[in-house]
């Protein structure tokens, strides 16, 4: 029972070892040779992003914690700041990202479950602030949006630019599905925003009037967009049916309600409100798709263009070949990653090396994908 304990506070801690490092292997569709190793022990990194001077933030989804590791790998022993968070089941420190204009404003942003008071709900909340001498200052609430039903599940919460500048916020449904066809509420939907001095603005030709890009959604924990196209890509997280991976255009419904049936990749009709669009991969039994990259870098030319995402339920990362349009899928591998898991989430290094999340119970850690002979 003593070995449970501390088992779980080093888990905890983030502290706990790692499995066997330095592991060589092969995808076997491309011929192309790999190794896995420890970038270095993290507590549950679930949201990572790297500045263009080669600086890695990360969140820390338990503790309310944005940390910060320089070029050379040394991580900072004062946290970038710490948010007051509630981090109950899927509550947390989730998204990060950085300002297009990054190098000349340090702006930085963050969602988070902030803590609930006698007088307010806890609420998942957009923060924005500028990074000074590897701190936080001129913090500021962009967005609060309450759980007034107290539910701890489907949060989503995840915030990225894309090349045009405009920011992108992803709220599950609050363990509601009503919220996803009410283009009232802010939850289950994806929204875009243009981002001022004062705070947020929705793009003027978002398709309904308001922030909402698109709709339908149940739990989209993460996202990006095609570097050729500049299309949405999102994994959404189902019930015990139909996980999927989403190409997301504005004003489309992606078909989850208050009476879903499981539909793999069946239409849907009736919805009131877009129109369905089916999505590219559908998963039953689930995998809990989490975090998502396009991959452009020279140090594996024979997955450029691809795209990769991971699972919470068994850790897999999953290469995708997109058809020549990008709009459909021509092929998906499974990526060898020998006895690691890529959990959370999956981003791509300045070194164009892979660095993703990984938790368990030997502790949490940040591991990196990275060619044999580089």
């Amino acid at each position: 029972m003593r070995k449970v304990m501390l088992l779980m506070l080093l888990v905890v801690l983030g502290l706990a070892p790692v499995a066997a490092q330095d592991t060589v292997l092969t995808d076997e569709e491309t011929g192309t040779r790999y190794k896995i190793e420890q970038f270095m022990l993290a507590n549950f990194p679930v949201g990572m992003v790297f500045a263009p001077d080669g600086t890695l933030f990360y969140n820390e989804k338990t503790t309310g914690n944005v940390r910060m590791v320089s070029p050379d790998g040394i991580l900072q022993e004062d946290p970038v700041i710490t948010l007051p968070t509630n981090a109950l089941q899927e509550r947390g420190m989730l998204g990060l990202a950085l300002d297009p204009n990054f190098e000349n404003n340090q702006m930085m942003y963050v969602v988070h479950t902030r803590e609930g008071t006698a007088s307010d709900w806890p609420a998942n909340t957009l923060v924005r602030f500028r990074l000074e001498d590897g701190h936080a200052a001129d913090v500021e609430e962009l967005l609060s949006v309450p759980i007034t039903n107290g539910e701890l599940m489907h949060n989503g919460g995840n915030v990225h630019f894309d090349a045009e500048g405009y920011l992108y916020l992803s709220l599950g449904d609050y363990n509601d599905a009503t919220n996803s066809q009410d283009l009232e509420t802010l939850p289950g939907k994806i929204h875009r925003y243009e981002v001022t001095d004062e705070g947020l603005v929705p793009v003027a030709d978002n398709p309904y009037g308001n922030s909402i890009y698109a709709l339908g959604f149940r739990n989209p924990f993460d996202f990006t967009f095609d570097p050729e196209t500049n299309n949405l890509f999102t994994t959404e997280v189902g019930p015990s049916c139909d996980d999927e991976l989403d190409i997301v255009f504005p004003g489309f419904n992606y078909g989850w309600h208050e009476d879903y049936q499981c539909s793999g990749l069946e239409p849907i009709t009736g919805l009131e409100n877009g129109i369905y669009y089916t999505p590219l991969l559908s998963y039953t039994p689930v995998i809990s798709p989490t975090g998502i990259a396009f991959y452009e870098g020279d140090a594996f030319p024979e997955w450029q263009g691809d795209l990769f995402f991971c699972d919470w339920n068994f850790g897999t990362m999953r290469r995708v070949v997109l058809n020549e349009r990008r709009m459909h899928i021509e092929d998906v591998y499974d990526m060898d990653l020998g006895d690691m898991q890529c959990r959370v989430d999956l981003v791509v290094g300045p070194d164009d090396a892979f660095y993703f999340g990984t938790v368990g119970e030997f502790g949490g850690a940040i591991m990196r994908l990275a060619p044999v002979d580089e």
